[in-house]
This record gives C-alpha cells, structure tokens and sequence, in this order.
C-alpha cells in the first residue's frame, strides 16, 4: 500500500472508530476542538522560522496585507466555513504529494489542480444535505463532480499506455474519495466528521518528514501533541473544563482559529497551487522556486 493510500486509510479508520465511541454528543465536539486547537497550535509552531521570514521581508508586505483583508472579509461577513475548509481540504489533497514525491508538480503541472477541483467536488457533493452546502443546487454538484472527474481521468490517461497505467496506480485516492460519495447515500457523514479525517490525516502526514530529520523530532512532536490534545480535551470534554471555560466559548475560538489557520495556510503551506505559493516566495534568480519544501503541519 502506497503511503498516500495508508495515510487516509488510516485517518478514515481513526475518525470513524471516533464517531462510533462518541457519537455526535458534547464528547464528540468537544473532540473535534480539542484535535482542531492542536492542528492549529502546533501548525504555528512548526512554521515560526516561515513566520518570522514572511513578516521580515518587505517585498512581502503586499501579498501578507492581502491576506489579512481576505481573513478579516471571510470572518465577519461570515463566509461559510464548511465551504471556506472544503476548498482547504481539497487543495491540500490535490497538492499532499508535493511533500512526498517533489517532481509530480514540474512533470505535469495540471495533475494536481484537477486533482484539487475533482476533491472540491466530491467533499461538495459528500454534504450536498449541510445547511450551507445545500444552498447550491444539488444537480450543479453532481455536473461538478462528473466533469471534474472526467477531466481528472482524461489527464491521468495523457501519454503512452505504460505512463496511463503507472498513472492508474497513484489514483487509489480518488477512488477512496469515490467510494465516500458512494457511502454519503447510506450513512450521513457531516462537517464535523470531515474536519476530524483532516485533522487526523494530518496528525499522520508529518511522522515521516520528522523521523528522517531525527528521533528527537519525532518524540517532540509525540509530546508536544499528546500534551497539547490532552489539555484542550480536559478543557472541552470533562466536566471539570466546562466549569472552567463554557464549551460554548471554546467552540467560538475553534471557529475563529479555524479561518485564520485556513487563511494563513496559503502563505505557509505548499499544498496550494504554484502561483499562490510563489506569492509567498522571494524571487530566486537563476533558479527555479521550489515548493516542495519539508513540510509544516498544514
């Protein structure tokens, strides 16, 4: 099994044992934040030196003050989130593979953006049923995901008979993707459960990248996330947290934080299309920018 197959089997079997032991209850949502808190503390964390380079280099100033207009426009006029994470969850499905196999992106650059628009379409069409997503018309999704979809194939299929079939092997995702929207007719699967696949999958995705930079990295980053998810669990789920901070309270954080992290991700993380990443990238003369860089945690 490829690693790309094994993460999101992983993640899925993770979130779904999740919901199965806690239902859809306060200990449920209390999870979700906690896990989403987390991703989000530790993402900061491990992009502090990025931080740090973004806000001292002036030739950024334009780019990052975009950005801050686009967080503060998203946030009060309340663009919907389950929309707002969806174009998050698919780019950084389309784009994941950047981190693992850095040449996929130079040898064909259309891939992964078709890639990006057929996950768009799935995760749309997986909550076709949300209060938000619902508001689009259910027979526009589906045209979505077809074309996408049709597309995505055809670009896969591009070359000779032995580069289609290569291609073929690296599409067990999409089929994974496939197989969710299949489902979404049997079992309702929310938001919530996709937000939690994310933060899973992406408490996975970093474990290589970290044991090769050392062991202590590693442990590290056990500690710290095991220390970090226990806190903000005892924070939401227990009874001793609720007197301390209303679960209330800690949900509107979650919210907020949650459009900053999806916001700032196009300036710290490579799992975006080229020409949003190079926003964020000083000009290299004489050499080719690259955005495969070792990872932060989303």
């Amino acid at each position: 099994m490829s690693w790309d197959l094994a993460t999101r089997c992983s993640a899925i079997a993770m979130t779904v044992v999740l919901v199965w032991l806690l239902g859809s209850g306060r200990s449920w949502v209390g999870l979700v934040i906690s896990f989403g808190l987390t991703h989000y503390l530790l993402s900061f964390y491990y992009a502090a030196s990025r931080i740090r380079g973004l806000v001292a280099s002036p030739a950024l100033a334009l780019p990052l003050v975009s950005l801050g207009l686009l967080l503060t426009v998203v946030y009060f006029l309340k663009f919907p989130l389950e929309i707002y994470f969806g174009i998050h969850h698919a780019c950084n499905e389309g784009y994941l593979r950047r981190y693992h196999r850095q040449a996929e992106g130079t040898a064909d650059p259309q891939l992964p953006a078709l890639r990006t628009l057929f996950h768009l379409a799935a995760y749309l069409c997986i909550l076709r049923h949300d209060a938000h997503v619902s508001q689009m018309p259910e027979a526009w999704l589906w045209l979505f995901l077809a074309v996408s979809g049709l597309l995505y194939a055809r670009q896969v299929g591009i070359g000779n008979q032995q580069q289609g079939l290569a291609r073929l092997k690296d599409t067990s995702v999409e089929w994974l993707m496939l197989a969710a929207v299949g489902l979404s007719f049997l079992v309702e699967i929310t938001f919530l459960q996709m937000v939690m696949y994310h933060f899973v999958l992406w408490t996975i995705v970093p474990i290589p990248m970290l044991r090769a930079a050392g062991a202590h990295k590693l442990v590290e980053y056990a500690l710290l996330s095991v220390a970090t998810l226990g806190l903000f669990s005892v924070l939401t789920i227990s009874q001793l947290g609720s007197s301390i901070v209303p679960l209330s309270a800690l949900f509107s954080q979650f919210y907020f934080w949650s459009y900053v992290h999806i916001t700032t991700s196009f300036a710290l993380s490579a799992a975006h299309p080229d020409w949003v990443v190079q926003l964020f990238r000083l000009p290299q003369p004489q050499s080719r920018v690259v955005v495969s860089e070792k990872p932060n945690i989303d």
